[in-house]
């Protein structure tokens, strides 16, 4: 992608400044490098070319390429150990032999030239790569300081084996401080990694807190109008005399479901505050969908609750309160080796109760219809609700309860579909494993 000018120049700026806060210290270590390795390696073919060719009475052709060779090893170095190192090795070794005839006042087997491009080598492999490969560079100058003298000269050069020592101390001296100055930038680095663990996991922990205090504070402000919910439903015999017994019914079944959620609330506000005397209530099962069914009828909704599990002969329709009492007793006394997973029953439970409440607030006086099936590897859930028979507005809500299903049924491996039915009606249905696919075998 072909960037701005000014996008380019901006970066340019972000890698070579010093503010640690902008760019990686890696990344900025890499451009550096490049730069001064690649400006050193150009002085060098600039510097050793016409030396070489002029100095050592060497054919310039030779010189040139050879010298190339030798200098392009510390660019390969950069990137490919193996290349630097086999780079390095030829141009110094056919460098040796062309200059082998040089008067004795010029210093071999290692012209100057040859031997920085050497030690610059050596020192980009110790920084850039694993020790072994400077130390392999560096045996191998050593050898060639050694057999050289031995096979191209008859003790014309008497100065060869000082300039044999100086390779060999001040390549291994390059090798040392680019080991020790590649471990200083892998601490840095690790240093760096580690701040930015710690920034994002402060981050994480004060979003962590701010979410335990605005859940508290729903709490407060929620359980103050639930609680006036509870009293008046339940002193509204007592506040109106003469109330009908279907109305006193209505006013008890508002105020179990209002006791209810502040219990639920309750047990959730401890878990977050993370006591270890945090409420142990018991969770809602798949056995307690009945009742949720059962409250909600006492707002004269039509619900059909229909129940299937392994072994039964039919599904079981229970359009009234008595049909679905004798499903949940049904439910209560299946054997214990086909109850679900209290895990999946909870999400089921949460599914129905989820729909229920959508039904109710977007679509006021639909029939609702409420299939729970278990063929004993799946639980399938599916809540489907008629198009509404009033224009009421519907009730406002925060858009998230979909959301919050389908992670739930993730979490499980199950799958969740939701959508409109052909009679301008809305569906609901997720499906739960109830086995575990991959069993750990005994």
């Amino acid at each position: 992608m072909d960037l701005p000018p000014q996008t380019r120049r901006r970066r340019l700026r972000s890698l070579t400044r010093l503010d640690v806060s902008a760019v990686s210290i890696a990344r900025r270590e890499v451009v550096w490098l490049w730069s001064l390795v690649s400006v050193a390696a150009v002085t060098l073919v600039a510097v050793g070319w016409p030396v070489t060719a002029s100095g050592y009475d060497t054919h310039p052709a030779a010189a040139m390429a050879f010298t190339l060779v030798n200098c392009a090893a510390t660019i390969l170095a950069m990137r490919w150990p193996w290349a630097g190192l086999s780079a390095s090795i030829a141009g110094s070794a056919a460098l040796t032999v062309v200059t082998a005839g040089a008067p004795p006042e010029w210093p071999w087997p290692w012209p100057v030239t040859v031997l920085l491009a050497h030690c610059l080598t050596v020192f980009v492999l110790a920084l850039r790569h694993s020790w072994y490969w400077a130390a392999s560079l560096w045996l191998a100058g050593a050898m060639l300081t050694v057999l050289a003298p031995a096979a191209l000269s008859d003790g014309g050069h008497p100065a060869a084996f000082a300039n044999g020592v100086v390779l060999v101390s001040l390549s291994g001296g390059f090798a040392l401080f680019g080991v020790l100055v590649r471990l200083w930038s892998l601490s840095v680095l690790r240093m760096e990694q580690a701040e930015r663990l710690s920034a994002t996991e402060k981050g994480r922990r004060r979003e962590l807190e701010e979410r335990n205090r605005i859940a508290r504070e729903l709490h407060d402000v929620v359980a103050h109008s639930m609680s006036v919910i509870t009293v008046q439903a339940s002193t509204a015999r007592y506040r109106q005399p003469g109330l009908d017994d279907a109305v006193q019914r209505e006013f008890e079944e508002i105020a179990a479901s209002s006791r209810r959620a502040l219990g639920e609330m309750r047990g959730l506000l401890g878990i977050l505050r993370g006591h270890d005397t945090a409420p142990t209530a018991s969770l809602p099962t798949l056995s307690d969908v009945t009742g949720l069914i059962e409250s909600t009828r006492a707002s004269g909704v039509a619900i059909t609750y229909r129940e299937a599990h392994p072994g039964d002969g039919v599904e079981g329709a229970a359009g009234a309160a008595g049909a679905a009492g004798a499903a949940g007793a049904a439910s209560a006394d299946r054997d214990e080796s086909e109850a679900v997973p209290e895990v999946v029953g909870l999400t089921a439970f949460r599914v129905v109760q989820e729909a229920l409440s959508n039904a109710l607030r977007h679509a006021p006086g639909s029939a609702i219809t409420v299939a729970v099936t278990d063929d004993g590897h799946e639980l399938r859930v599916a809540v489907t609700n008629t198009p509404p028979d009033r224009d009421d507005e519907p009730t406002p809500g925060a858009r998230l309860g979909l959301a919050g299903i389908r992670e739930r049924v993730a979490a499980l491996g199950g799958t969740v579909s939701a959508g409109s039915t052909p009679d301008g009606g809305f569906e609901l249905t997720a499906t739960l494993p109830v086995e575990d696919p991959d069993p750990v075998p005994a």
